[in-house]
């Protein structure tokens, strides 16, 4: 049975389409026996979202919060099939915990090719911690030669239980599909909730119930043990504390 430890996608009232504050999030983390969660704010293309100055001023939270350690993260935006983000090297790089995601009311999208090539570009960014709910039937592209592609590049691919399982039929089997590539090719994944309200932290039951059936390894789940975030992190950062 895989137990999660952390949640590695959440949102705070600062993504401008979410609910509760970080100190919520962090406090519906500990009632939900996590040990560790990602805030990760959508970046600035987002309609509503926050500028770049609350990204450099995350500093002004501290790293625990009622003995929850709180990573400082930034969902980043795909802004178009070069893979480039709303967010540059100099935004990104303090940053403990980065997300990089396709939203299609920011990121027009192309051909299944097109797709393709765009996230091996994406693959090749060292700022980029995590793949944002890739399974999107709206890009289309060649998983498995993606997904190795991640793996080679140390790229965290997510389980992403709100957009995979509440998204549509087609999300969940998409899902399911890329995990099993993931399982094959030993890549690393998260599983996470995508809270925009702090009552859906920790919210991952239905993908971790699609992982046991498939017979998904624990040693593949990164957020299943905080010492393997930290490990994550601390690549980056080695002063991580």
């Amino acid at each position: 049975m895989i137990i999660l430890h952390a949640d590695l996608h959440t949102h705070t009232l600062a993504s401008g389409h979410a609910y509760s504050t970080i100190k919520e999030m962090a406090d519906a983390a500990k009632e939900k026996n996590l040990e560790l969660i990602a805030s990760t704010d959508h970046g600035v293309a987002m309609e509503g979202a926050c500028h770049r100055l609350y990204f450099r001023n995350l500093t002004a939270y501290p790293r625990k919060m009622g003995g929850v350690t709180v990573l400082r993260g930034i969902e980043a935006n795909v802004l178009n099939m070069d893979a480039e983000l709303d967010a540059d090297e100099r935004l990104l790089s303090p940053l403990d915990w980065v997300i990089a995601s396709l939203h299609e009311i920011i990121a027009p999208p192309s051909t299944p090719a097109i797709h393709t090539e765009m996230y091996l570009r994406l693959a090749d960014n060292p700022m980029v911690d995590m793949i944002g709910h890739p399974e999107s039937t709206t890009y289309p592209f060649d998983y498995d030669r993606v997904i190795r592609e991640f793996g080679a590049k140390g790229k965290i691919v997510e389980i992403n239980n709100y957009h995979a399982f509440h998204q549509s039929p087609k999300n969940t089997q998409n899902c399911e599909e890329i995990a099993r590539l993931c399982m094959k090719h030993g890549v690393t994944v998260a599983v996470n909730s995508d809270a925009h309200i702090c009552h859906r932290v920790g919210e991952t039951a239905l993908a971790l119930a699609m992982l046991e059936r498939i017979g998904f390894p624990e040693e593949l789940v990164l957020n299943a043990a905080v010492e393997r975030v930290l490990a994550h992190v601390q690549k980056k950062h080695p002063d991580f504390a």
